[in-house]
């Protein structure tokens, strides 16, 4: 759901349990947005890159200010400089914001991306200006689901466990019209960091 949307869901008279965190009060079920960020922010600096650069999603929804989250921790926690972009959803944006600072980019640099879609295109702007995945640059994603299969080289990302979630919201949902209550309480999936190409497989 989006920010939008919780005026007409806030006025239901049924049930409810949301699929992703809000800040609205209703239960809902989510991955650990913040901690999956953290946990591939910090596999990006066990690899030996020096610079990590946030691209998110220029978005007021809970789950990409979480995501931004654990980047910022990792940063702090290595007394690193954050760097942080924010677009639309579309790799197109990631990739044209690649080219067009090319050269502002040197080696040993990761691009911790929101989205896969961001990092599919972050992997098309370096590729375009010549810059060698993983060795010299790396990219990081978030999601899982599909975009990061079908990117070459396959993208790492933090992989979201969507069909146990959505089995997860329809159990909170039967438990809550079963049992006649209104708060179920809320349910956080940790996430698992899915291995592709775009990250070394060693600090240099």
């Amino acid at each position: 759901m989006r920010k939008k949307d919780f005026d007409w869901i806030g006025n239901l008279k049924k049930p409810v349990v949301i699929f992703g965190e809000n800040r609205f009060g209703f239960d809902y079920v989510d991955t650990n947005n913040k901690a999956g960020t953290f946990m591939i922010s910090e596999l990006a600096v066990k690899r030996g890159y020096k610079r990590l650069i946030f691209i998110g999603m220029d978005s007021h929804e809970s789950f990409e200010y979480s995501r931004e989250a654990g980047y910022l921790q990792l940063i702090q926690e290595n007394q690193m400089v954050s760097e942080i972009h924010r677009f639309d959803n579309h790799s197109h944006l990631s990739q044209q914001f690649i080219i067009e600072n090319w050269d502002d980019f040197g080696p040993d640099t990761c691009f911790i991306c929101a989205s896969d879609r961001l990092a599919l295109g972050a992997e098309r702007g370096i590729e375009s200006c010549g810059g060698l995945i993983p060795v010299d640059y790396g990219v990081t994603g978030f999601d899982g689901v599909f975009l990061n299969q079908v990117a070459f080289p396959r993208i790492t990302t933090v992989k979201q466990s969507i069909v146990e979630m959505g089995m997860a919201c329809g159990e909170k949902l039967l438990n809550k019209i079963v049992n006649h209550i209104d708060k179920d309480g809320s349910l956080m999936f940790e996430p698992k960091i899915s291995m592709g190409g775009t990250v070394r497989d060693s600090s240099k």
